[in-house]
């Protein structure tokens, strides 16, 4: 027997060398990102779930553009999301280094298949400091439902996938499904490039959620439902319609307009001439309140998001020539002066015309709005 016991001991030892070498650990993270998958592997929730709990029941009562940060500063499923949000910044400028986005990543179990690490890593150097997003579309477009790239990747971002990750998370938690049920949030009105309108800037927006969009172009018009997501068991769920929606004819502007319940924002590109928009309405003809949508402060990662000027874009109407007339061209600076000294109650009791001029553009209509609305201006007929 006392024979025995070292031979056992030695195939013991053997066998345990063996599986070890067996083992893949090149894609073992380190540090705390090691400790979130190992919590996470062992079924114990790496979140504060107290805190995330009190996010998912604050964020459906706050302004549409605050929800998305709310969720992400209240849950982390897998860990501090700043590796991740920041990865387009350098280190030298106080960015992530690339092995901590790595073991982030791999902490919120981020690849479906090992293509699509491959391809995500593959794109990652060459992508930061870029305004693009290339790392995330590939991610999007080789995982799809997985990641919530479904039916295409044009919302895929660092800012997307959390929220992805953060959804599946809650979703499995007793009372989570109910909790994210009532939660709205705002995506960037992008095409299936990713590319979306270069919104003017305003002094005065409002961060709300918009059912319907209007885009106009100098040669198109589109019209369609806003994307808006919801978050579930499946991740990321987006409703509306693809942006920029349904082409149409200035004839069939009117009636399908008219079909459309609540305000219609008003996507424009900042530098088109405003004469453009001073058409649109025109020929909506007061079937629709139509605001303009403006740039917003943005989301977590940088996120592109929107707001509105809180003002009705009304053709003009004979009585209102009677009314206070601004005169826009190029630099809404004279028209804001003009404003200021007609003071507040003047404003906000005669009926406001703007005069645009050819050279007005859609960013200087949106500075001179974005001043009326400060003085509690809510609607402005506009003429050529």
């Amino acid at each position: 027997m006392s024979r025995l016991a070292p031979a056992l001991a030695a195939i013991a030892i053997l066998a345990s060398a063996c599986k070890d070498k067996g083992k893949d650990t090149r894609d073992t993270p380190t540090g705390s990102a090691a400790s979130s998958t190992q919590a996470a592997d062992a079924g114990v929730a790496p979140l504060d779930w107290t805190a995330c709990k009190t996010a998912l029941e604050a964020a459906p009562k706050l302004p549409a553009t605050r929800r998305a940060q709310a969720l992400i500063d209240g849950c982390q499923p897998c860990g501090d999301w700043t590796p991740i949000l920041a990865w387009n910044k350098l280190p030298a400028d106080g960015g992530p280094t690339r092995a901590a986005i790595e073991a982030a990543m791999l902490a919120c179990k981020a690849y479906c298949e090992p293509n699509a690490k491959q391809r995500f890593l593959g794109t990652l150097d060459d992508a930061r400091m870029k305004d693009t997003r290339t790392p995330w579309r590939e991610l999007g477009t080789t995982c799809k439902d997985k990641v919530s790239a479904v039916p295409d990747a044009r919302y895929m971002s660092a800012t997307y996938f959390a929220l992805d990750r953060i959804a599946r998370d809650v979703a499995t938690r007793p009372g989570g499904p109910e909790l994210l049920g009532p939660i709205e949030i705002p995506m960037p009105p992008v095409s299936v490039s990713g590319v979306g309108v270069k919104l003017p800037e305003a002094p005065t927006s409002k961060p709300e959620l918009m059912q319907s969009a209007l885009t106009v172009t100098l040669t198109e018009l589109s019209l369609g439902a806003l994307p808006i997501a919801r978050l579930g068991a499946g991740g990321v769920t987006i409703g509306g319609d693809p942006f920029p929606g349904a082409s149409l004819s200035a004839k069939e502007l009117p009636s399908a307009i008219a079909q459309r319940t609540g305000r219609v924002a008003l996507f424009a590109p900042a530098g088109m001439p405003a004469s453009r928009i001073t058409e649109v309405v025109q020929i909506a003809g007061g079937k629709a309140e139509l605001v303009l949508a403006v740039t917003a402060q943005p989301g977590p990662g940088g996120w592109a998001m929107y707001g509105i000027v809180p003002i009705a874009l009304r053709p003009a109407v004979a009585h209102q020539v009677r009314g206070v007339t601004l005169a826009l061209s190029a630099s809404a600076d004279e028209a804001i002066k003009a404003a200021k000294a007609a003071g507040p109650d003047t404003l906000r009791a005669a009926p406001i015309v703007i005069r645009i001029d050819r050279t007005a553009t859609v960013g200087s209509l949106a500075a001179l709005i974005g001043a009326l609305a400060f003085f509690g201006v809510d609607t402005v007929a506009l003429v050529p």
